[in-house]
């Protein structure tokens, strides 16, 4: 599907002339935060997911103290470090506080890291802890950023089949906006065919029991 196709079926939703998305004659919303809350839909649905997973492999010096995430980081799925050797460590996520509570020397003495912190750090940077003390492979699996739609005929980053999701999240989010066309139990019902979808993907990610 288009992002025209979508943009369309929020018309009709709306109540506004189809023209795939277009223009906007109520004025209560205008293309551009229409089609921002369609890209957040989208983000938000790979984020909840983890529907379309990116490896990659980063390489890691001696006593590294901030590691660059890639430009189109959007959520860390796994981590683990690989030796020169070819020993691999799973690593599990943490926050300063569990690590300096759980080894207040991490900082300054050098060993193989077992967790990974980004939730504190700054933008795009993630932390391994302890500090390693020899040179290494940091192992990453995230969600990328997808491309974003612009309205024009560009094709969607996630697979159509989980497009409600994308569609009933970006209703939620315009049905809420402050205005004339407030309308709370629209946004709330869009909210639930949202996690619905939600529910749906995981399950087909998961496979049945």
């Amino acid at each position: 599907m288009i992002d025209q196709d979508l943009l369309t079926d929020l018309q009709y939703a709306l109540v506004e002339p189809p023209d795939g998305g277009q223009s906007w004659p109520s004025e209560v919303w205008t293309r551009e935060e229409v089609i921002e809350a369609v890209n957040g839909g989208e983000r938000g649905l790979l984020r909840q997911t983890h529907l379309l997973v990116t490896r990659l492999p980063i390489a890691v010096g001696v006593g590294v103290t901030s590691v660059a995430l890639p430009v189109d980081w959007l959520a860390t799925m796994s981590c683990a470090w690989i030796t020169a050797a070819g020993t691999r460590t799973p690593l599990s996520p943490a926050d300063s506080f569990e690590i300096d509570t759980a080894d207040p020397t991490w900082t300054t003495v050098g060993s193989t890291p077992i967790v990974y912190l980004d939730s504190d750090r700054a933008t795009l940077t993630i932390r391994l802890a302890p500090t390693p003390d020899v040179a290494g492979t940091l192992d990453l699996l995230y969600i990328a950023v997808p491309t974003p739609i612009n309205g024009n005929g560009r094709e969607f980053t996630v697979p159509d089949d989980y497009l409600s999701a994308v569609k009933y999240d970006a209703l939620g989010w315009l049905l809420s906006k402050v205005g004339r066309l407030q309308d709370p139990a629209r946004a709330a019902y869009c909210r639930q065919r949202q996690t619905l979808a939600v529910q749906a993907a995981e399950i087909v990610l998961g496979g049945w029991a």
